[in-house]
């Protein structure tokens, strides 16, 4: 079955489809895989971005009840890749995307006074994503989509510390005066995705997806690992003191993860349609480093250690309203994100051991609305705005300075302009205003009243699109 009506403003059916197939078919192949070794991203909704893609990023990720391109579909529903059966079509996208970041701490007077606030070092990263979709038969899409779909990263310089022994930024000094140290991590999240969608009545597509995912994890220090004790300095009284030294893990290391997305879309109308999507959790293996003790007096310093730490990918459940004519397009999705049951996120604080047991995120709920207006044969203008709950609780601050997951607003726009009858440029921006939380930092005894570690973000991006259909 054709696509309906309402699936096709902006895209006029395709004559020559069979022609341009086996074109799309390798283009899309190649930079599919092309797209496993290219660099990561930060983050949005919690670890993961608002949306994938020129167009569905500009419009706020909206996409659960019928999608506007195949990375639309890939990311919220595949079911929506029906929205794509009259014809072949491939979609890339190229975003450069950087965050701007801070973390400051601070003691009470009654230990000192010490305050500071080191700004971090960001560039701008490359995030790719690109998908393809043909019919099969009259009843049937399949597709395969290479998406860079989150991530984490700051880079945080050490603080200095006076000849008195005062530091610039406490939470920053020294491992041996009782800080972290410089401060760095990189984490990068990928995945491949084939994907299938069939009409099982006039009214109802049905979806599913594979999900081979792929994540690189650098962390200075790594938290997660067991200290070890060596010796250090009181800067309040230049006396010798007990300090817990974490390992570094900056020589990245890879994991591979699984999962799978199901969804169906049902199509009220010509103009309505709603959909509801399930991203299952995607389980990966543990990330695995060869480091070494680095505590200064202990029998074992220099000596080599392994760790570990497995971190997966949380579930995400999802619906849809879409609104869809030949010259507009309506979307507003819900998402509920299950960070709290999710292995990496799931645990908080100190373990027994002197370990981090995990990052103590909560669940999230996340509302994004946008859509475009077709101005004519050749412009259609887009816009959005995607609300995101803020996974880190304010007390988690000290625990998630190497991953400030904590922007909630994004606000996002674009264009599109069709220069061939099978072409289409789209050009996208989207701001991710600044956020801050606060909470105490912790010690082997809990919180330290009166202190405090304030980490402060915000966002912005800019992606280039080409679709050919």
């Amino acid at each position: 079955m054709a696509a309906p009506s309402h699936t096709v403003a902006f895209n006029e059916r395709r004559m020559k489809r069979k022609m341009k197939s086996k074109t799309l078919v390798l283009i899309a192949a190649g930079l599919v895989g092309g797209a496993m070794f290219s660099p990561g991203a930060s983050a949005t909704d919690g670890h993961l971005l608002h949306g994938v893609g020129a167009i569905n990023s500009a419009m706020g990720g909206v996409g659960v009840a019928m999608p506007r391109d195949v990375l639309g579909a890939a990311f919220t529903n595949p079911a929506g890749l029906m929205a794509f059966s009259d014809g072949s079509r491939a979609d890339f996208s190229f975003e450069m995307f950087k965050p701007t970041m801070s973390v400051a701490s601070a003691f009470p007077e009654e230990m000192g006074g010490f305050s500071g606030s080191t700004d971090g070092i960001t560039e701008w990263t490359p995030i790719p994503a690109l998908g393809w979709s043909t019919p099969v038969g009259d009843r049937a899409v399949i597709g395969l989509s290479g998406l860079g779909i989150g991530g984490f990263g700051v880079n945080y310089a050490g603080s200095g510390v006076s000849p008195q022994g005062v530091p610039d930024n406490p939470v920053l000094a020294p491992t041996a005066a009782g800080g972290f140290g410089q401060v760095y991590s990189n984490f990068q999240l990928m995945k491949i995705s084939p994907a299938i969608a069939f009409e099982a009545t006039e009214s109802f597509w049905l979806g599913v997806a594979l999900n081979f995912d792929w994540a690189s994890l650098a962390v200075m220090p790594a938290p997660f690992a067991t200290p070890d004790m060596g010796v250090g300095v009181d800067p309040g009284t230049g006396q010798p003191v007990d300090r817990a030294y974490y390992p570094d893990a900056t020589a990245a290391d890879a994991a591979f993860g699984v999962g799978f997305q199901a969804g169906l879309t049902w199509l009220l109308s010509d103009a309505w349609s709603i959909g509801l999507a399930y991203t299952s959790p995607q389980w990966f293996q543990e990330f695995e480093f060869n480091t070494t003790n680095k505590a200064p007096g202990s029998q074992t310093f220099g000596f080599p250690r392994e760790i570990s730490f497995r971190m997966d990918v949380p579930a995400t459940y999802a619906a849809g309203v879409a609104l869809s004519t030949e010259r507009y397009y309506l979307g507003a999705d819900l998402k509920y994100i299950t960070y709290s049951s999710t292995k990496g996120f799931d645990e908080k604080g100190f373990g027994a051991d002197g370990a981090v047991q995990g990052f103590g995120w909560e669940d999230i709920m996340v509302i994004a609305v946008g859509g475009d207006y077709v101005v004519n044969d050749r412009l259609v203008l887009r816009g959005g705005y995607n609300y995101s709950d803020n996974p880190i609780p304010d007390e988690q601050s000290f625990f998630n300075i190497p991953a400030p997951a904590i922007v909630q607003q994004h606000f996002t726009g674009g264009l599109g302009i069709r220069f061939a009858e099978d072409m289409e440029l789209s050009l996208t921006y989207y701001h991710v205003l600044e956020n801050s939380i606060s909470g105490p930092m912790y010690g082997p005894m809990g919180p330290m009243t009166g202190t405090s570690v304030t980490s402060t973000m915000s966002e912005n991006s800019v992606i280039i699109g080409f679709s050919l259909f």
